[in-house]
């Protein structure tokens, strides 16, 4: 037997073992998965807590003037168990954003679902205030409370699981690598966008134009419109600039479907495209569309 076939029949050594179980591990784990540890569970227990601090601070402010006001950190302390669910209720929300979709591109059964999910947490929510209270207040037997809490406070803590599986649902995570993000990534001739739900492959041929709204950018195309989780700028480097143009902070044209430019009665330089959309123009916009198309007036 020779050499080389003595090395082939050799075991890696185990370091090279674990390198190879990290990168299945790595490849098959879901991203949904993937962001529940690391600095994305560091972020939601932070945020957590902020919501916990700012509510024992407001609390201690608004009892202040009693004579049985309680101290702040046992306020604090009884607040951070108080909120200690939402760090699995944020969780569950992502889920359902991934599932029916954000507030801009979900069904209206999927917002009536969300609508849905959003009193059942604060429902559950208010069971945990209620058992938590009842045995952890600071309140306790304080005249003017029921189960160690003021009337109000129930209802603005129902109010407030309200607001924040809003915020959830209608901003995305910093630095959070969604499945469109990843698969944008990869290439730029293809970007995968969800809609309702399911999952589109929107070629970067197909779209029009492009538009700025929030946090996402809306691709518009022959087959209909789709929200992508990106920023022009970055959409901007990712795209050929030699057939997509950046004609105004909020604005990307495909040179392919542009018909010309025109004025509208304030004389405000417009872009004409070949579906009938007219989108505003920067000096700088009209400058880079001439450089690419030299017949344009």
């Amino acid at each position: 037997m020779s050499l080389s076939c003595r090395q082939a029949i050799i075991p890696p050594e185990p370091n090279e073992w674990l390198d190879r179980i990290r990168r299945v591990e790595g490849s098959q784990r879901n991203p949904f998965f993937r962001n529940l540890a690391g600095r994305g569970l560091f972020r939601v227990v932070a945020g957590v807590g902020t919501v916990a601090a700012v509510m024992a601070v407001a609390i201690a402010w608004r009892v202040a003037h009693r004579p049985e006001a309680a101290a702040f950190l046992p306020i604090l302390g009884w607040q951070l168990l108080i909120w200690l669910p939402w760090v699995g209720y944020y969780y569950a929300v992502r889920y359902l954003v991934r599932r029916l979709g954000t507030y801009q591109d979900a069904t209206l059964a999927g917002l009536m679902l969300h609508v849905l999910a959003a009193l059942l947490i604060a429902s559950t929510h208010l069971a945990w205030y209620w058992q938590v209270s009842s045995h952890a207040s600071p309140f306790l037997d304080v005249p003017g409370t029921r189960f160690g809490v003021y009337p109000f406070f129930f209802v603005f803590w129902f109010l407030i699981d309200l607001l924040l599986y809003w915020a959830i649902l209608a901003r995305p995570e910093p630095n959070q690598e969604t499945e469109e993000q990843l698969a944008g990534d990869a290439t730029t001739e293809r970007y995968a966008v969800r809609k309702g739900g399911a999952q589109h492959l929107v070629r970067t041929a197909d779209i029009r134009w492009i538009e700025a709204q929030g946090y996402y950018a809306a691709l518009h195309t022959d087959s209909g419109s789709f929200l992508l989780r990106r920023s022009l700028t970055r959409l901007e480097d990712e795209l050929d600039p030699g057939n997509f143009i950046r004609v105004h902070r909020s604005t990307i044209v495909n040179v392919d479907h542009v018909d010309g430019l025109t004025t509208n009665d304030s004389g405000s330089c417009l872009v004409m495209l070949a579906d009938g959309t007219r989108r505003g123009v920067s000096r700088n916009g009209r400058r880079k569309l001439r450089s690419v198309l030299p017949g344009i007036t």
